[in-house]
């Protein structure tokens, strides 16, 4: 009885996958979950420039206001009372810019630490699969949602890089050239205008 035992085991017994082909199966999800983190790195670091150009354009919105409430009522019907005003407005456009770059930062991150959970999703049934082979399944299905969701969050990353310097060209758009302001000089050597 106990050799029927040991014969019926061993018919069934399937020796375990060559090891070298285990490491490089799971190499793969490793290398993505490596250049995921660089772009996660790049990205944050992009995403605490743009909060901090932010606050900067928040801080100067701020200031601005101060200056037109200190104006008298007829300053501020005047053109001083106009140039600042459309300053702030052109800082809220600026704001507004700023804001729609850093949303579309975070959902790349967003994408991004989804591609590396599905990484290690795949990695983990990569070795479930070790013992239980349909699970070489769902490493495939993870392992094309990750790559799906990194392809997205660089086409996110993609387009907030193509807007970047839409503020810069909105405000070098307003700032009038020596033609057009012949009193800018003297305004820039009295001091009235700031950088």
């Amino acid at each position: 009885m106990v050799s029927a035992f040991i014969r019926g085991f061993a018919a069934g017994f399937r020796p375990m996958p060559d090891l070298i082909q285990v490491i490089q199966q799971v190499v793969a999800p490793v290398v993505m979950i490596s250049a995921c983190g660089l772009l996660c790195l790049a990205l944050y670091n992009r995403l605490a420039s743009v909060v901090t150009r932010l606050r900067g354009f928040n801080h100067e919105r701020f200031l601005m206001l101060d200056r037109i409430d200190a104006l008298s009522a007829e300053a501020r019907s005047g053109p001083d009372g106009t140039r600042l005003r459309n300053r702030l407005g052109l800082l809220e456009k600026q704001v507004d810019g700023i804001l729609r770059r850093a949303r579309l930062l975070r959902s790349a991150l967003i994408c991004l630490i989804v591609g590396i959970l599905c990484m290690l999703a795949c990695s983990m049934a990569i070795g479930v699969a070790l013992i239980l082979p349909p699970a070489h399944f769902a490493a495939i299905f993870f392992f094309t949602v990750g790559l799906l969701s990194v392809f997205v969050g660089m086409l996110l990353a993609l387009v907030e890089l193509a807007r970047s310097l839409d503020p810069v060209t909105l405000e070098q758009r307003s700032i009038p050239s020596a033609d057009e302001a012949p009193d800018t000089r003297e305004r820039i050597d009295q001091g009235e205008m700031s950088a």
